[in-house]
């Protein structure tokens, strides 16, 4: 089961600082100067801890570089720790959204009270029945699980109620409310 947690940005630990590995500290101090930049790297990084901590895997390390880069800005992975860990985050209404599991999860946030032009956009990005948002955080969810993120269309997600279809790939969907938003955890079937 996936270990869920909420860090608003405006509470991130400074403690959180310690457990940093080398790139996310380069990340951090390129940062400086912009205090809410810095409070949000941080609650993420404070977010995803917490979370693997739930999970039982209080040693990880994170590693995000960028594969294309190799800035801090890429995939948290899990490094260390007693089995596998897979991290997801995501920000949005100023909080950060982690989880972490023993298979492949993916999260997305979206505010409930997003613009109306944001709404549209879903629609066109991901036409479909129901619940925008819910559809919406699921795609992303999914496409964050699976890895490859949004160089595939939002359509190869197939979404139902409490499942998604990737690629052959079932994905069991959790749904709530949280800090007045709409957040979907994805985590691969076995």
């Amino acid at each position: 089961m996936a270990a869920f947690v909420v860090v608003p940005h405006v509470s991130a630990d400074s403690g959180v600082i310690a457990r940093l590995s080398e790139s996310d500290h380069a990340r951090l101090s390129a940062l400086d100067g912009d205090d809410a930049a810095r409070q949000r790297f941080l609650a993420g990084r404070a977010a995803l801890f917490a979370a693997a901590d739930r999970l039982g895997e209080p040693e990880i390390r994170i590693d995000a570089r960028c594969p294309d880069c190799g800035l801090a800005h890429g995939r948290p992975l899990a490094l260390g720790g007693g089995g596998p860990v897979h991290l997801a985050l995501s920000h949005a209404a100023g909080s950060a959204f982690a989880v972490a599991a023993r298979r492949p999860v993916g999260i997305d946030a979206e505010p409930v009270s997003g613009s109306s032009d944001r709404h549209a956009a879903i629609e066109t990005l991901a036409p479909g029945r129901g619940d925008a948002l819910r559809r919406w955080t699921a795609i992303e969810a999914v496409l964050k699980a699976d890895g490859i993120g949004l160089r595939l269309p939002p359509d190869a997600v197939r979404v139902r109620l409490r499942s998604a279809r990737l690629h052959g790939v079932r994905y069991r969907l959790e749904t709530a409310h949280a800090v007045a938003c709409v957040v979907t955890v994805a985590e691969r079937s076995r």
